[in-house]
């Protein structure tokens, strides 16, 4: 996984160089307990304590240039404004920034997993099709493998090709195929791909035809994605008015709540809280767009 953004270290030289604190460090990383779950699902080589360190260094770099630059362009256009209020807005400001960037790089590893399984997801469906299809005609489970798996230009089967290709090479390592198709299953971030597979782990194992396996499974993952599209419509109208609320009447409403509010006691209300309030909007805005869009299924029907 590459480093987050404003970390100009790796991430194992981050770990040294926080190394006197790995006490307090090792306390706040266990309060993720999934984020190794998350980081071994997208196969990655990187530790929790690793990645909760780097998270907390681009953080804490982002909080530095956030209260440097914004107080340096105020100093630098009109000094009178650095106030002691305008300086904790300012601080504030940057503190909500920094937590806010923290918890988006503390869950890019989910969302790379649910990445991973919405393209394995997306193809599943029709790569089932075609095993199913050459099952029932009489070929092997491992030649049905191969042939998914090799890359046919716009009809190959994405993701799931990948992962079938590293089951053939296990397999050709010597490991057995029941075997290889478990630890396919369990590296692989999606409870429909993991079905399947250990379905024809079972399958392989007892030596129960794999194409009756298939057909029951191909009925099981129609109908799932027909209710996940379902589930996705109901789900709309709820997070439409909540984006209602948050980005528009929320703000508007709390404007002239504390314009009124200015009107009776004094607040030090100046146009720097405009522009915070401007940017957490834009930013409100920003995550549900991106809600909305992780809540769509990919459907192969």
């Amino acid at each position: 996984m590459p480093n987050p953004p404003f970390l100009p270290i790796s991430y194992k030289d981050a770990e040294k160089l926080l190394r006197p604190l790995d006490p307090v460090i090792g306390y706040f990383s266990a309060l993720f307990p999934l984020l190794g779950y998350d980081l071994g699902r997208i196969d990655d080589d990187i530790t929790p304590k690793q990645y909760f360190i780097g998270a907390l260094l681009s953080s804490s770099v982002i909080l530095l240039l956030s209260v440097l630059g914004m107080g340096g362009l105020m100093l630098a256009a009109r000094p009178e404004m650095l106030t002691d209020s305008n300086i904790a807005v300012i601080i504030v400001f940057s503190a909500v920034l920094a937590l806010s960037f923290f918890t988006y790089t503390m869950l890019i590893p989910r969302w790379k997993a649910q990445r991973r399984s919405a393209m394995i997801e997306r193809d599943l469906l029709f790569a089932v099709r075609h095993m199913t299809v050459q099952t029932n005609a009489g070929v092997p489970l491992f030649a049905s493998l191969v042939s998914i798996s090799e890359e046919r230009g716009e009809l190959s089967y994405g993701m799931v090709s990948k992962e079938f290709k590293r089951i053939i090479k296990e397999v050709e390592g010597g490991k057995d195929i029941a075997q290889a198709l478990d630890d396919s299953a369990a590296r692989t971030p999606s409870k429909y791909y993991e079905r399947i597979m250990w379905q024809l782990a079972n399958a392989s194992r007892t030596g129960v035809p794999v194409n009756e396996a298939l057909n029951e499974l191909i009925d099981y993952l129609a109908e799932e994605q027909r209710i996940a599209l379902r589930n996705y419509g109901a789900q709309l109208s709820p997070l439409a008015l909540l984006y209602l609320l948050t980005t528009i009447v929320g703000p508007t409403l709390g404007i002239i709540f504390l314009m009124v509010i200015s009107t009776l006691v004094e607040l030090p209300v100046t146009s720097l809280l405009f522009v915070a309030l401007l940017l957490i909007i834009a930013v409100a805005q920003i995550f549900f767009l991106g809600l909305i869009g992780s809540r769509r299924p990919t459907l192969a029907i």
